[in-house]
């Protein structure tokens, strides 16, 4: 089916021109849905196949015209730094996804500068990197974490604009603002510059954010549940103060649990 689908392109970008991809590509996408609508069910899966293929036709056709790479360029700053990194969990560029102008993009090479609070992406042509407009994210995932856009309207009480790590999403949520800072020091008449990180979290619970940052905070917003919570932690050996994140997410699962 794939070469098939291969040779259909062909053909109309011979009749279309191949000075619009997009023309071509929706003509694919017309051809696949009306040959879709004659197969069984048992082509489903088939026909899905075919429609992503013709999407990654597409993007291979727009090449540098892709809206993915529509940002300024971003210079690295980490040989600057004495110590530490200015990236979420690694500084090297990691495939990743993002929800970018209404359209979602797979496999993409990331990084995510807390320092900034910006998007990095490498350049399709992978000379340089390209920073990505922050209005136009709604959220990107790398490293097995998910960071939403959040705080750009007023209804979301309790928060600042920027991307959060959502790292427990159920009734509650429970997100955390990676944060790091650059310190600089002068020893010995030479300027040295160190990262570090200091993250905050936050439960978003009765449509507002609320800030936590000990035991006592998570638990005061969870009143109702106190004693099973302090049995959770008791009964998985956990220190707060020790594994606060891990800590704050198995409270909010076992809430949750309760809650049901």
């Amino acid at each position: 089916m794939i070469p098939f689908l291969n040779m259909r392109y062909s053909l109309l970008k011979k009749v279309y021109g191949l000075f619009n991809p997009l023309r071509c590509f929706f003509a694919l996408l017309l051809f696949i849905s009306s040959h879709s609508k004659a197969q069984t069910a048992d082509d489903t899966g088939m026909a899905q196949l075919q429609k992503a293929n013709a999407i990654g036709l597409y993007y291979q056709s727009l090449q540098h015209q892709s809206g993915l790479y529509n940002g300024s360029e971003y210079v690295p700053y980490i040989n600057l730094l004495k110590e530490g990194h200015p990236y979420f969990d690694t500084s090297a560029l990691t495939t990743g996804r993002v929800h970018y102008d209404g359209m979602v993009y797979s496999d993409v090479p990331m990084l995510y500068d807390i320092i900034t609070d910006e998007l990095i992406i490498q350049h399709y042509n992978k000379v340089f990197l390209v920073r990505l407009i922050r209005a136009g994210i709604d959220s990107f995932s790398m490293q097995e974490h998910h960071f939403s856009h959040l705080g750009r309207d007023s209804i979301a009480e309790g928060i600042q604009e920027g991307f959060y790590d959502r790292i427990y999403n159920g009734n509650i949520k429970l997100y955390v603002k990676r944060k790091k800072v650059i310190q600089e020091s002068i020893p010995d008449m030479q300027v040295e510059r160190r990262v570090y990180q200091n993250d905050k979290y936050f439960l978003y619970t009765d449509s507002v954010y609320h800030d936590i940052h000990s035991e006592s905070s998570i638990l005061k917003l969870m009143k109702d549940k106190r004693s099973e919570l302090k049995q959770t932690l008791r009964k998985h050996k956990v220190k707060f103060r020790k594994n606060r994140e891990y800590a704050m997410k198995l409270m909010a699962e076992q809430y949750d649990a309760l809650n049901r």
